[in-house]
């Protein structure tokens, strides 16, 4: 069944900078975490000075902003939650992501007015138990990477019956990283380096290279074992491919998503960007097309270039995961990321020369030099393209390469460009 109106495009925020990136490149909203309690760690995380620049940016926006209180608390937790949860509910966030049944029945009755969105951790797989969560006052449901389209289909309309336009939403992931555990329940990060995924502190031993060893032993040589290892450059027996879901929106959104969820809170505000610009555009086309009655399909040539955008950040090969019910999308010989380009800068400023050019004002994310043809990858608009022949450092000194990390870069193209255009340089393929 068709959604009430647009799904929401919901984007990772991994720091301040990337929340703030995600949302002038087009999501509707962003999920992000704050100083505990969530399940990535290792990002940057929101101070709570941070988490109020970001409700102001977003709130004048007309953006939303929800908090990750994902983890599996123990009993001693809960009431440190609440709390936390409190203080987020005062600042006006829109809305906290949890996977506990015991923390979210805590947080329903502690922490009235905040609302309660079913994190994928609390693998919800099927339309009784988003019934439940229905049932308990949950506003929105993530449903698990595992789920088939005709699963998610299947569940929608089991919401939609019992509740009408009044269900809680259900949101989907469409793209990024995919767990080869459910829905991230996985032991191994916490056995093989003692960080628990269940606690935000994952090693990611699933991508590590094995090799497949085997021990034996002589009759006349008890206790002493000979090794038999397997030869080779190893595998990497658990490392799935990226989800990619951008040929399928129309079948997600005809589904019944409410919204649409790009992982990547560990990603770079390149990443955020890039992503974010091609599923704003690609959800906009396939909701003007459905709701006129079409397909939604994006046409060929669309798609090629949206995924030729997706597969310009860092990533692995892609796959529709399961959504249609396939299976083999481990990647056996390498853990490594595809990398199509080199993330350049950022445009800070850009006025007029007064000679028919604009001065760029340029921190630097990546090596870059002359001779180099560059792409400035605007919030919207077109990707424009300029071969770079001369540029100077902060102090106006002629510079021939820049090297050294946010270092700042002058340099003059012949078009204006946003604020926060990303600058990038394609590698050859």
């Amino acid at each position: 069944m068709l959604p009430a109106k647009k799904p929401e495009l919901l984007a990772p925020g991994g720091n301040i900078q990337k929340a703030l990136t995600a949302l002038r490149f087009g999501a509707d909203a962003v999920y992000v975490g704050g100083t505990a309690f969530g399940l990535r760690a290792a990002a940057g995380n929101f101070t709570d000075a941070e988490m109020r620049e970001l409700l102001t940016s977003a709130h004048a926006q007309g953006k939303k902003v929800y908090v990750t209180l994902n983890i599996l608390p123990r009993s001693r937790e809960i009431a440190p939650l609440c709390r936390y949860a409190e203080t987020l509910r005062d600042m006006g966030i829109d809305g906290a992501i949890v996977a506990d049944l015991g923390a979210f029945l805590a947080l329903r009755r502690e922490v009235p007015g905040l609302p309660l969105h079913v994190s994928t951790q609390a693998n919800n797989l099927n339309a009784d138990t988003c019934l439940f969560w229905a049932a308990q006052g949950a506003v929105r449901i993530n449903l698990a990477r595992e789920l088939t389209l005709s699963e998610i289909r299947e569940i929608g309309d089991a919401l939609t019956a019992a509740y009408g336009y009044n269900a809680p939403g259900l949101e989907v992931f469409v793209h990024g990283a995919m767990c080869m555990a459910y829905s991230g329940r996985c032991m191994l990060s916490d056995y093989l380096t003692g960080r628990s995924s269940n606690r935000g502190e994952c090693a990611q031993p699933c991508r590590w290279q094995y090799t497949l060893s085997a021990s034996m032993t002589e009759e006349k040589r008890p206790g002493q074992l000979f090794g038999i290892e397997e030869t080779g450059e190893g595998t990497f027996l658990f490392n799935s491919k990226d989800l990619c879901l951008l040929p399928y929106l129309h079948e997600v959104i005809g589904a019944g998503a409410t919204a649409l969820k790009i992982e990547g809170r560990m990603k770079s505000d390149y990443y955020v960007g890039v992503t974010v610009r091609a599923y704003r555009e690609a959800i906009d086309r396939v909701w003007e097309s459905l709701s006129a009655g079409e397909s939604g399909e994006l046409d060929p040539e669309t798609l090629a270039r949206l995924l030729d955008e997706v597969s310009s950040v860092s990533h692995r090969d892609y796959s529709d995961g399961f959504l249609h019910g396939g299976r083999g999308e481990q990647v056996y010989g390498t853990s490594s990321y595809i990398r199509n380009s080199v993330y350049a800068g950022l445009v800070e400023n850009c006025a007029p020369d007064g000679r028919g050019s604009y001065k760029l004002t340029i921190s630097q994310r990546g090596n870059f030099g002359i001779g180099e043809t560059l792409e400035f990858v605007q919030p919207a608009g077109p990707v424009l393209c300029h071969t770079l022949a001369e540029m100077t450092d902060g102090e106006g000194v002629s510079i021939d390469r820049a090297p050294h990390a946010c270092m700042t870069v002058l340099m003059c193209v012949p078009f204006p460009v946003e604020p926060w255009t990303i600058v990038r340089v394609r590698k050859p393929r």
